[in-house]
């Protein structure tokens, strides 16, 4: 403001000046010096501040000097030899003036104009502008923390309701959901981005609770049998023969708990992020003649046909040669326990997805609706895939987590009664031969 207030006052100042030298170019050549005292004069009474300015030749003698400035005996520093204009503040007997000195030519002769302006009533604005702000001020401030606490609250009220009714939500409440406003903002994202975490939060422990009560099914059948059979055998002297079949169907038991704890733990492991592979350049068609000379034998004991099938240029590919060998092993495995009596195939291939290993069979097959479910944890078609044909339902979770790492694909085709095929694809195929 007090900017704004002198750029004001120096303007007309200025102005001023530019209308003194106007009227001295054309009045000062025709008139007497007392005759042009009397136009200043005159122009002195018609002119806004009129009465506050002076005028006086290079040798200081006064042309004009109004009767307020000779009062306050206020001369002219160094009369026509101002190289540039000055703007100064002077304090004379309580007042406070503006002076403005100007030197100009006029017919060839040097002059110094000077005028002023009283400033007391600009500075008393000033002065209760000021106070205005010093007792305004914070009484604004006091009036904007209130409305923007109020408004604030009011903003943030969704989200408070989002936070208690989150804070509300536990493990034993996973299936509550937060209400979702239909606002198009950022607090329907909020809530919509809160409920999927918490449906896939309810996901990752609906399938905890499951693999744990599932382990704790499979591992509770062997250990209560293998607890039966031992105490039958102790109740009583019996034969060696008796006490043989009993140790061989507590070993048998013993290995099949083993190999569920043994895979458990993988699983634990790669869900915690503790496993991972060790990937070499290998060819493709070694590590399925191994699988395949595995496989026969598996097949040969349940009396079934086996049939292999590589091609005869090498398929080099990126991959954990025990790891992949597993996988097709658990394929194999599972032909043979579902394969009442018919073939069992192998087969690799090269395609523009990369390497592909199938294996087929002539089983029971899988019917449409269990189809999706193959790769879940301790899954086991009903009336088919029973306890008795042996394994827990973990074989095709560790083989698909295996592919996973290759960034490979492990899928599944059949139909019930129709037989099943099973197919691996591992995309680095590094060149063709």
């Amino acid at each position: 403001m007090q900017a704004s207030l002198y750029q004001a006052i120096d303007d007309e100042l200025k102005d001023r000046v530019r209308g003194v030298e106007t009227f001295m170019q054309k009045q000062i050549s025709a008139l007497s010096v007392p005759e042009i005292r009397d136009e200043f004069r005159e122009h002195s009474v018609l002119g806004p501040g009129g009465d506050l300015f002076q005028v006086c030749d290079a040798r200081g003698e006064w042309l004009y000097r109004s009767v307020s400035l000779e009062k306050l005996n206020v001369g002219i520093q160094n009369p026509g030899a101002l190289s540039k204009p000055v703007l100064e503040n002077q304090n004379l007997k309580g007042n406070v003036l503006r002076f403005y000195s100007q030197a100009i030519t006029v017919n060839g002769k040097v002059y110094t104009v000077q005028v002023a302006s009283l400033m007391n009533e600009v500075l008393e604005a000033l002065e209760r502008f000021r106070l205005m702000l010093m007792l305004g001020t914070p009484l604004l401030l006091l009036a904007a923390i209130a409305v923007g606490y109020f408004l604030s609250t009011r903003a943030l009220a969704p989200v408070d309701t989002i936070s208690k009714a989150a804070q509300r939500i536990s493990i034993e409440s996973l299936t509550d959901r937060l209400a979702v406003p239909q606002t198009g903002d950022q607090l329907q994202r909020l809530s919509e981005t809160l409920n999927a975490a918490f449906s896939r939060l309810e996901g990752s422990v609906r399938r905890i609770k499951q693999f744990t009560a599932d382990a704790s099914h499979e591992l509770r059948a062997p250990i209560s049998l293998i607890r039966t059979t031992a105490e039958v055998a102790v109740q009583r002297e019996r034969p060696a023969a008796e006490y043989r079949e009993a140790l061989e169907d507590i070993l048998h038991e013993a290995e099949r708990t083993s190999q569920v704890v043994d895979s458990l733990m993988l699983l634990a492991r790669t869900d915690s992020g503790a496993e991972s592979l060790e990937m070499e350049d290998v060819d493709a068609r070694t590590i399925v003649r191994d699988a395949a000379e595995q496989g026969e034998k598996l097949a040969r004991n349940k009396g079934l046909r086996f049939e292999a099938d590589t091609p005869e240029s090498p398929v080099e590919i990126k991959a954990d040669p025990d790891a992949l060998r597993r996988v097709i092993l658990i394929l194999i495995d599972n032909a043979v326990k579902y394969t009442p009596d018919g073939v069992v195939s192998l087969q690799l291939r090269r395609s523009e997805a990369g390497a592909v290993v199938s294996v087929s069979d002539t089983g029971i097959g899988i019917t449409e609706s269990d189809l999706p479910h193959i790769f879940d944890r301790f899954w086991r078609a009903d009336r088919v895939r029973s306890r008795a044909a042996g394994g827990a339902g973990l074989g095709l979770s560790i083989a698909r987590w295996i592919v996973d790492q290759h960034h490979g694909t492990l899928t599944a085709e059949s139909a019930r009664g129709g037989g099943t095929i099973f197919r691996v694809t591992i995309p680095q195929v590094l060149r063709h031969a």
